[in-house]
């Protein structure tokens, strides 16, 4: 039987030119800091698909020298992660965009784990990913574990809620979709969770069989009993914490990387049809006019 670890690095990737190229310019603008660099995302699940962002975590191994500002790197301690923008034109004439958060590596491994209360962080780095690159086989092996602890982290926080048994879908579709309930998601709670589950089916069902063993002649596996409540009260706090957190980001996010506004606006048509035309003042003027446009979104049924 495969051990999470085991699942966990044959998550490999061999990218495209234009993924590669990206990554060399983050990896250049942050000269001697980066440690590793993690894809994930819809781009990752659509390779193909050149008019997909790329989403990059980027690792490195402390924020002011990465950074450069003192405003930036406080940012990044205070309320990580800090993203920059990217777009790049290939040979070719593909044009690539890419967002990508920098946090520490250090930071990384305690939010992949029960050591972060909110989800951000191991509830996304429990999904499929891909090491892109890493400084060397130490960081690699770091970063691998980081996600094999994600993974037990989704799932200690998941399994009180569903009774002593459920099926590989039934236990991750519940663990993303109380995760996705914590943040300011344009699209529905629960389609996003029963979409990412049922792509990766096999990866799930793989993981839960190293976790819990093999299941009944129905698929259910035996989970552990005990905790409901205590599991139902620390989804509830995540919840209201993490929309709060989660604004904050979209406000920072805005104002600290060139054309946040209008990704912004532009992510969350794309999921949930709401239409945002920035104005060329609240282009210019991203934090003073972010509050406003965050509340216009969210009357109109943004984040719903």
């Amino acid at each position: 039987m495969k051990t999470l670890l085991d699942i966990i690095e044959t998550e490999t990737l061999a990218p495209p030119t234009r993924v590669t190229e990206v990554m060399n310019i983050i990896k250049g603008r942050h000269a001697g800091r980066v440690q590793a660099m993690v894809y994930y995302g819809s781009s990752l699940r659509e390779l193909d698909n050149a008019d997909k962002m790329l989403d990059f975590y980027v690792l490195v191994d402390g924020y002011r020298k990465t950074h450069g500002t003192g405003l930036r790197a406080l940012l990044n301690r205070l309320m990580p992660p800090c993203v920059y923008y990217v777009e790049h034109e290939s040979q070719d004439g593909t044009i690539s965009t890419c967002k990508y958060s920098i946090l520490s590596l250090l930071e990384f491994e305690k939010r992949c784990s029960q050591r972060a209360f909110l989800s951000q962080v191991w509830g996304r780095f429990s999904q499929p990913c891909a090491v892109l690159w890493s400084k060397d086989e130490t960081v690699l092996k770091r970063v691998w574990a980081a996600r094999v602890t994600a993974v037990k982290t989704v799932v200690d926080e998941t399994a009180p809620l569903l009774g002593g048994a459920a099926t590989a879908p039934e236990l991750w579709g519940r663990g993303f979709y109380e995760s996705y309930r914590t943040e300011l998601r344009p699209e529905s709670s629960t389609g996003r969770s029963e979409e990412i589950v049922a792509r990766f089916a096999d990866r799930y069902t793989a993981i839960t069989t190293a976790i819990y063993g093999e299941p009944d002649s129905n698929g259910r596996y035996e989970l552990p009993l005990g905790g409901e409540a205590r599991a139902k009260r620390r989804w509830l706090f995540r919840r209201i914490l993490g929309k709060p957190a989660a604004a904050i980001r979209v406000l920072i996010g805005a104002a600290t990387f060139d054309g946040g506004i209008d990704y912004i606006a532009r992510k969350v048509e794309n999921h949930s049809g709401v239409k945002l035309d920035p104005t060329p003042a609240q282009r210019k003027h991203p934090v003073l006019h972010s509050p406003f446009l965050f509340w216009k979104l969210w009357r109109k049924g943004a984040f719903r």
